[in-house]
């Protein structure tokens, strides 16, 4: 049986670091940005009238960058959830190359295992947001 998690140094800065940094700039521009003033509408949305999978992302990102849960997971679960996921990765990966020490690498099945639970949610997602639309 393989461990699920090795472990493996890495440059000081490589693709993980660079995934937390654009993690760390999406913190800064949901908080100082005025994003949710742009007049922009979901292509989808505008043509079907139905929301796409990852409609009120932003406004997910903006509000959970605000302090707003309640309205970030209202907007949408997924985004909330992916909102806080990158910036805890932000803090954590840029804590652990700062200090030097190695990158967890998850193994094949627990990587497999991911991207199936991240299909998954990105489908409760979507029901999520075509019934909320449909309720209203």
């Amino acid at each position: 049986m393989t461990a699920a998690v090795g472990w493996r140094r890495t440059a000081r800065f490589g693709h993980a670091e660079v995934f937390a940094v654009i993690g760390a700039l999406s913190f800064l521009a949901a908080r100082f940005l005025p994003l949710l003033s742009l007049p922009f509408v979901c292509p989808l949305r505008g043509l079907a009238g139905i929301p796409c999978a990852t409609c009120g992302m932003t406004h997910a990102f903006v509000h959970l960058a605000h302090g707003e849960l309640g309205r970030a997971i209202s907007a949408s679960p997924l985004g909330a959830a992916l909102a806080a996921a990158a910036w805890l990765f932000a803090a954590l990966d840029l804590s652990r190359a700062a200090l030097g020490a190695p990158l967890p690498v998850p193994s094949e099945r627990l990587a497999r295992g991911a991207v199936a639970l991240g299909v998954v949610a990105l489908l409760a997602n979507w029901a999520y947001l075509v019934v909320r639309e449909i309720g209203s």
